[in-house]
């Protein structure tokens, strides 16, 4: 296999063209995949996900300010990645509010809420039926994103310095 000039191993390639930008965003499946820990290939952004699920199953283990800057973290290294990755938008492209980083911090904080309800609560309750629905709206508009930064007519804004605060 060989590498274009800014290519990494493991990285997708991506030739700036449609086709080539999809492949270099994880779809939501392979998303919520990762976020799970299971092995979706070789991929920044499913590596990242995959922290990001370990540090919301971990996050009674840890103190809120090391969650929270291990949160912070995670978003810049997702914002970052998307700032090289995404191709330059189209000029009358909208601002999306929310970077991809506190996108997939709150795919990830539902993914694992919804499990863990299903995991020690009766599956019939509302409340896991509510956790999966919320879960299924934050992928759909993940998905949503990403369909529109591929086509160059939504941006992503470039820095994470407003994060949304937890309890």
């Amino acid at each position: 296999m060989e590498l274009t000039p800014n290519q990494e191993v493991g990285q997708p390639e991506s030739d700036g063209s449609e086709a080539g930008m999809a492949a270099s965003f994880l779809s939501g499946g392979a998303l919520l995949s990762a976020i799970r820990g299971h092995h979706v290939g070789i991929h920044p952004l499913a590596d990242l996900a995959r922290q990001f699920g370990l540090m919301y199953q971990r996050r009674q283990d840890a103190s809120a300010t090391e969650f929270h800057c291990r949160r912070s973290e995670l978003m810049r290294a997702v914002d970052a990645w998307a700032a090289e990755h995404q191709t330059s938008p189209h000029p009358n492209a909208t601002l999306h509010t929310e970077t991809l980083g506190s996108v997939i911090d709150q795919v990830a904080e539902a993914h694992v809420h919804a499990y863990q309800l299903l995991m020690t609560i009766n599956p019939t309750d509302p409340a896991v039926h509510a956790a999966w629905f919320r879960l299924a709206e934050l992928v759909d508009s993940y998905s949503d994103l990403i369909t529109k930064v591929i086509q160059r007519s939504r941006r992503l804004p470039t820095s994470s310095t407003q994060t949304r605060e937890h309890p």
